[in-house]
């Protein structure tokens, strides 16, 4: 008579690429969960954030030998060449497709945790202050340069000038001192900065319609590279802001009609990292979250699914891959 078993083993040596948006807990977090399977680790931060980089550095070398964890500079194309055992990349799903491409080569398995138009679905009478004040929050945290910030808002059509006020009044209640206060985040450097005016001044050109909202909104030009909460209406598909992820405080409202023509539109899309619906629970949530597929879905709310550590995380097609199953959370 026979038995089995199954005996764990470590990968052996995992590399990570890091993005700039959050340089700590996105360092940290693949560096530790390695660690914790007994692999060794090589970890490629950001250029973008060389003061953070050196703290890191500092610590990981005081905390383990340069044999089993060690922190590296340089060019990212070199560093996905290499024959890792196992390599994690968080950033754009451009940078991604580079990435799996070079680690292809050697035949490296990936994980990719990249981004995407993540949408917002309102239902329609359920533009509220709860509603709106989250969405705020997951638009503006970091100034929007969060891999799962709402990137568009679908708001019925009759609703569409009650969001924009309420929108414009919990944007002044969240950010009393203006946009050039320090409790507001500045974009992360003159490049981006430039990004995304470039996406602005395109839509305008095109026949957008350009609010910025909050208080004050003109004196973000006192500080650097600050762009003020922005609102764009009248979005068509030949704009670069209809297609391009956003990453930045810039939310375009798009009316719908009935619960149909918001999932149609999602759906003629790439499948995003996040989908984020307002609304009862009924037959229309129903649709939503049986018709669409997002590496994450949370209900009456945004962002928190990222923080909830015992559920799975991570993109679908061109949003990521790495992750068990796609997964909702729920805010009641």
């Amino acid at each position: 008579m026979g038995t089995n078993r199954i005996e764990y083993q470590p990968l052996g040596v995992v590399g990570v690429i890091s993005p700039w948006n959050y340089p700590v807990n996105l360092s940290l977090m693949p560096v530790v969960t390695a660690i914790a399977a007994d692999n060794r680790v090589m970890l490629k931060p950001s250029k973008f954030t060389p003061a953070t980089n050196a703290v890191l550095a500092s610590m990981l070398s005081d905390l383990f030998p340069q044999e089993q964890v060690t922190i590296v500079s340089g060019d990212g194309a070199a560093f996905s060449s290499l024959p890792f055992d196992h390599l994690v990349f968080t950033g754009s799903t451009e940078v991604g497709r580079a990435v799996m491409k070079a680690a292809s080569e050697n035949l490296v398995p990936v994980t990719l945790e990249l981004g995407g138009k993540s949408p917002t679905i309102v239902a329609k009478g359920h533009v509220t202050d709860r509603t709106v004040s989250d969405i705020v929050v997951g638009k503006l945290l970091s100034g929007g340069q969060t891999c799962i910030a709402p990137d568009y808002a679908l708001v019925h059509e009759s609703e569409i000038d009650t969001f924009i006020d309420r929108y414009d009044r919990l944007v002044k209640t969240a950010y009393p001192d203006r946009p050039n206060s320090t409790d507001y985040t500045s974009i992360v450097n003159d490049k981006q900065y430039a990004i995304l005016t470039e996406l602005i001044e395109d839509a305008r050109s095109h026949g957008a319609r350009i609010i910025e909202v909050g208080h004050r909104p003109g004196e973000a030009a006192h500080r650097p590279h600050t762009l003020t909460p922005t609102v764009v209406l009248g979005v068509t598909d030949e704009m670069r802001i209809a297609h391009e992820e956003i990453f930045g405080p810039i939310l375009p409202i798009f009316p719908y009609r009935d619960i149909d023509d918001a999932i149609d539109y999602v759906n003629a899309r790439p499948r995003p990292l996040a989908l984020y619906y307002f609304g009862s629970n009924d037959a229309d949530r129903r649709k939503v979250l049986d018709r669409t597929t997002s590496g994450n879905v949370t209900v009456n709310g945004t962002i928190m699914h990222v923080g909830q550590d015992d559920l799975p995380f991570g993109g679908v097609g061109a949003s990521g891959m790495g992750q068990d199953c796609t997964c909702m959370s729920m805010t009641v």
